[in-house]
């Protein structure tokens, strides 16, 4: 009996360590292309965001290293540079909490008015919270809004139907606005 249960607890063993090797095996050899779609979402991301200003982005890494320490639901920064190529706002890839998680990319210009809002990945419910998060006219109503954190329901209305991600949407904004202004703070290549 006891042989038994050995016999099978080793072959149960032996089973999860290939399964274990097998998956480590395949994401070494798919991480690059993770990486690499994950870089190009931010970028679309936040050239969308920055692109109604009329700003290039460009990835800025020492950025979101500064911003990492204190605003920890940063997850990219991009310098929006104008014609010239002096910075003239950022984009910020926030993290925020709906009903589930989502990404935005959320610009920001030197006054610290927002530029655009743009929807980097989200897993919100199809037909009800995905709606708004994918709705060009809903993530416009916070353009122009800033440098003040915009208020739910009084600067921007929820999203009747789904107010867990019209929620996320504006903590995603104003984390955005915190970064901002966590970056002005220091002088960021702003000018004030």
């Amino acid at each position: 009996m006891i042989r038994d249960i050995l016999n099978l607890a080793l072959r149960l063993m032996l089973v999860c360590a290939v399964a274990a090797a097998g998956l480590g095996f395949t994401y070494g050899a798919v991480r690059k292309n993770i990486e690499r779609m994950e870089r190009e979402e931010r970028e679309e991301g936040a050239r969308k965001a920055l692109e109604p200003a009329g700003l290039r982005a460009e990835e800025d890494p020492s950025l979101l290293e500064f911003l990492r320490g204190t605003i920890p639901d940063v997850e990219g920064a991009f310098k929006g540079l104008d014609g010239s190529g002096t910075t003239a706002g950022y984009a910020f890839i926030v993290k925020a909490k709906g009903y589930n998680f989502m990404r935005l990319a959320v610009g920001v210009d030197a006054e610290g008015r927002i530029t655009g809002v743009a929807v980097v990945k989200q897993e919100e419910t199809p037909g009800l919270g995905s709606v708004p998060a994918q709705s060009e006219e809903y993530l416009g109503r916070y353009r122009g809004l800033g440098p003040q954190p915009p208020v739910l329901k009084k600067d921007v209305d929820a999203w009747s139907g789904a107010t867990f991600t019209s929620g996320g949407i504006n903590s995603g904004v104003r984390t955005a606005l915190e970064a901002f202004e966590r970056v002005r703070a220091e002088g960021g290549g702003i000018p004030r």
